[in-house]
């Protein structure tokens, strides 16, 4: 017997059984088959079960009729066809439905599952090594640090031997700078510091400033 089984929502299906003969489909009350849905018409559309086989008629449903995807105004039914009335979804069977003659027999024998049992290791075994620190075993060897000396200044001893010929330049020069001067005041009779700024002084032209 050729069944159609429409389903409902995500949980809810219904089976009928189609008679030989016409089955009205809609959401109104007289229809053999009820959907009470907005997208189904009052009076949406007729199958016909036939000899040769079903045959599906829309009745100008506003939102029409669909076999597996393609709206149609009438059209023979195959085994397994879905068929939407509206936004309502059914599948076609020859026969029956599946799963209406029994129960499907369950297996005879359930394989075993085989449950490892974790290895507890012993009070006297010795602790397991430390996992080796990657950083310090690839760790490449410490290059030399250059010494890097300043060339910028003098080192002490330097220092020391430019000091020591400064003071005795300067007391050389002293000492000759004193025996000039005593040779002058010896030969010339007089002072040299004060012999210079008369000098000076006459030679700078003096500037009368008048009243």
């Amino acid at each position: 017997m050729a069944t159609l089984v429409f389903y409902l929502d995500e949980a809810t299906s219904m089976t009928h059984a189609l008679e030989p003969g016409t089955t009205t489909v809609g959401r109104h009350p007289d229809s053999i088959i009820v959907l009470d849905f907005a997208s189904v018409s009052g009076h949406h559309a007729v199958i016909e079960l036939q000899d040769d086989g079903c045959l599906v008629i829309d009745q100008q449903s506003s939102n029409g009729t669909r076999i597996n995807g393609a709206e149609i105004e009438e059209a023979m039914l195959q085994d397994g066809d879905r068929v939407a009335f509206g936004d309502v979804q059914a599948v076609y069977y020859a026969g029956d439905a599946p799963g209406e003659e029994g129960d499907v027999p369950q297996a005879e024998t359930v394989q075993e599952i085989f449950v490892p049992v974790p290895e507890i290791p012993r009070k006297d075994a010795p602790p397991p090594p430390a996992p080796a620190d990657y950083r310090k075993v690839n760790k490449p060897p410490a290059k030399p640090r250059a010494v890097r000396r300043m060339t910028g200044y003098p080192s002490t001893a330097e220092s020391g031997c430019v000091t020591a010929l400064i003071v005795i330049g300067l007391f050389v020069a002293a000492f000759a700078a004193g025996l000039f001067m005593r040779h002058y005041k010896e030969t010339e009779g007089g002072n040299l510091f004060s012999d210079l700024m008369e000098k000076i002084s006459s030679q700078v032209p003096k500037i009368k400033i008048e009243k």
